[in-house]
């Protein structure tokens, strides 16, 4: 009998551990689908690739780099047009939340209010 409630319980734990890591993809997942469609068509949203509008910087390398806070407020506000093509787009809580997960993995630092 112990050892079957053992083997339950541990199945319960990886059962958990499965579910919480498949969100984290999910969301990761959502948030490069959101700056693919959105912003894809001249920066690149992966680490290793070039974008395809050339004076445009990679996406992961420069969000990746700010501070959640800031992070946060430009995507929430609409990063701010650097030049008269590039549109600004607000993110709702929930792209926001898929973004974070996208550029930090399970780890990502998302503000509270945003889980």
């Amino acid at each position: 009998m112990k050892r079957w409630l053992g083997s339950v319980a541990v199945s319960l734990v990886l059962a958990f551990d499965c579910s919480a890591a498949s969100r984290v993809e999910v969301e990761a997942a959502k948030g490069k689908a959101l700056l693919q469609s959105n912003c894809g068509r001249c920066h690149a949203v992966s680490a290793d690739t070039e974008s395809p509008l050339k004076q445009a910087p990679n996406l992961w390398i420069v969000l990746g780099a700010w501070p959640s806070e800031r992070l946060d407020t430009e995507l929430a506000e609409g990063v701010g047009s650097r030049h008269r093509e590039m549109p600004q787009i607000q993110f709702s809580d929930e792209d926001i939340t898929a973004i974070y997960y996208y550029l930090h993995g399970e780890g990502a630092e998302v503000p509270r209010g945003r889980q």
